[in-house]
């Protein structure tokens, strides 16, 4: 146990070295929405490299990841504050320290990365390390950050690169396709500062851009048919009001008005919970005319609203078509300590501190059906689905387009909904499916295949977004093999370092 504090002591005292990692990890949230300056992911991570090649244990390794860690989800998630202070009320000082768990949590990542960057490390071998190792270990641990207790996957590097021509890597590798060519570039120019390689160097800085930016050119799916007219509804209402029983009605009265100015769209879409009650109590009560005329006017409506079973035991966050309400989506990628709490029964204490409505959602079926919504086959998924690409893919087969819907007021004036933007578009990139984002507060937006935003609304404003998804049919790469490549490339080299370990220590 003395050592346990000594290495906990040790890893959190702070020096220049880990500072100036701090302020690293820091810079490249300046990557991301809402600042978009790409070139940040770059630099910090040729810093963080450079620091890895100068660790001297595997101690060191780790405590440089985890305050690059601390400063990057620090100032990147530090938006979690926003929703457990504000909204969940939670006293500050615990809602503090709720946050700052958190961004302990996803720091840890980056320190293991920084670990195994150390382990297998080789002071005479700069060109190995940096080609190899530094890369391997960043990806790697994405990987697991993003997959590990759910998946937390909040600022990947490869979704920084948007608009780059590395995103032509997407449609084929998908995100951390992305993040890898972005740490093979931060490898090539910490070759170039400090081996003076210019020739190698350049060369695979050539191949990587050149190589991606001929991917973009590719048209992986095929327009079919005529677009779909769809009106994406703006609620603006505010997180303090949306749960108080006063404020239903009004809420409600505020989205079929929208809707009515509307009617001659294909589809219209609600954003997430738009509707804050069970849908068998709205639609026979204050919905009941209104479902009465969508069905009447043959109008599908998509309306975020909460479902549960017949027996009232288990609730959902789902998405149901008011024209037809047996058409129902519902959520199954839930949002830990939000939608649900892990291991419940043992911080069933800790739930109650949180005042969070519906804090205790069942996951719909992971393989759900698009809707056949007219001639239209959509698929559909709900806030936290978007950050899964390989799970969308999952159920991409059939779905000539995707809907999203979302309610990011719980992170208001942050970060977050902009990043949350962000991830829609590389999901679009990564499926090759055009995606209608319909949020409460923003941002509300239309994204084509190539990931690029065709139309938006401003956030925090009651509006519509009316305009055009055009549908598609075939398939990206990424949608036939998702994450096989990198977990075959990450089997092969991981194998390829640790197999002369094992050799070396067989007896003779």
């Amino acid at each position: 146990m003395k050592n346990f504090f000594r290495y906990v002591l040790a890893v959190f005292k702070p020096e220049k070295k880990v500072l100036i990692t701090f302020l690293l990890g820091a810079l490249s949230v300046t990557a991301f929405a809402p600042f978009h300056f790409a070139p940040a992911a770059v630099a910090s991570l040729v810093g963080l490299f450079w620091f890895w090649s100068q660790a001297t244990s595997r101690l060191e390794g780790f405590k440089l990841g985890l305050w690059f860690g601390l400063g990057q989800f620090g100032f990147g998630v530090s938006w979690l504050i926003s929703s457990i202070y504000l909204y969940a009320e939670v006293p500050l000082v615990l809602a503090v320290l709720a946050t700052f768990i958190f961004i302990l949590f996803l720091s840890l990542y980056v320190g293991f990365a920084g670990w195994v960057a150390a382990y297998f490390s080789k002071s005479e071998r700069p060109y190995f390390n940096a080609l190899l190792v530094f890369p391997l270990a960043w990806v790697s641990f994405e990987w697991l950050r993003g997959s590990l207790f759910g998946g937390f996957p909040f600022l990947l590097m490869g979704n920084s690169h948007l608009d780059t021509w590395l995103d032509g890597y997407a449609p084929i590798f998908g995100v951390l396709g992305v993040s890898w060519a972005i740490a093979l570039t931060a490898s090539a120019l910490l070759l170039i500062v400090t081996q003076k390689a210019w020739v190698g160097a350049s060369s695979l800085l050539a191949l990587v851009w050149l190589s991606a930016s001929g991917l973009q050119k590719i048209e992986w799916v095929t327009p079919v048919g005529p677009p779909a007219r769809v009106a994406l509804v703006q609620g603006n209402i505010p997180q303090e009001q949306k749960w108080q029983a006063k404020a239903l009605l009004p809420s409600l009265k505020t989205y079929v008005g929208l809707t009515k100015q509307h009617m001659d769209a294909d589809i219209i879409v609600w954003p997430e919970t738009a509707v804050a009650s069970y849908f068998d109590v709205v639609e026979k009560g204050a919905l009941h005319s209104f479902i009465k005329d969508a069905k009447l006017l043959e109008t599908d409506i998509l309306m975020g609203v909460i479902t549960r079973n017949a027996d009232k035991t288990q609730y959902y966050n789902a998405i149901v078509n008011a024209h037809n309400p047996e058409q129902v989506y519902q959520k199954s990628h839930l949002v830990p300590f939000s939608e649900f709490f892990p291991f419940s029964s043992v911080l069933s204490a800790l739930s109650k501190l949180f005042n969070v409505p519906f804090s205790e959602f069942t996951p719909g079926d992971a393989m759900q059906k698009p809707m056949q919504l007219g001639a239209f086959k959509v698929g559909l998924s709900v806030c936290y689905e978007m950050s899964f690409g390989e799970e969308l893919a999952e159920q991409l087969q059939d779905a000539q387009f995707l809907v999203t819907v979302s309610n990011d007021a719980w992170f208001a004036h942050t970060f977050e909904p902009a990043q949350q933007l962000q991830e829609v578009q590389m999901r679009a990139l990564e499926l090759g499916r055009e995606i209608a984002r319909s949020t409460n507060t923003g941002f509300t937006a239309i994204v084509d295949v190539k990931g690029r935003i065709k139309q938006e609304i401003p956030a925090y404003k009651t509006g519509v977004l009316k305009g055009e998804v055009q549908p598609y049919e075939g398939t990206t790469p990424f949608v036939y093999w998702q994450q096989m490549p990198l977990l075959f490339l990450f089997c092969v080299l991981y194998g390829f370092l640790l197999a002369p370990r094992f050799i070396l220590k067989r007896p003779s």
